[in-house]
């Protein structure tokens, strides 16, 4: 018996892979994350591949309040 959750295509797809800027091999995780402030996280991302490295940055929405004002 094989157990799959409902949800396993969405949560592969919420997660994306990350190709090398310069040889294209897939990247799963960053080396180090730097969280810059509540919206704002920086990324270094470092090929065993080819040894290259580079930055990303992650620029999250403002939270909006649920409740109407």
């Amino acid at each position: 018996m094989e157990l799959r959750s409902k949800n396993s295509p969405a949560a592969a797809q919420s997660r994306p892979v990350l190709p090398c800027a310069q040889c294209g091999k897939t990247l799963f995780a960053p080396e180090w994350s730097e969280y810059l402030d509540d919206r704002r996280v920086r990324h270094l991302w470092s090929c065993e591949a080819c040894d290259y490295q580079f930055e990303s940055l992650v620029c999250f929405p403002a939270w909006r309040s649920s409740r109407a004002a």
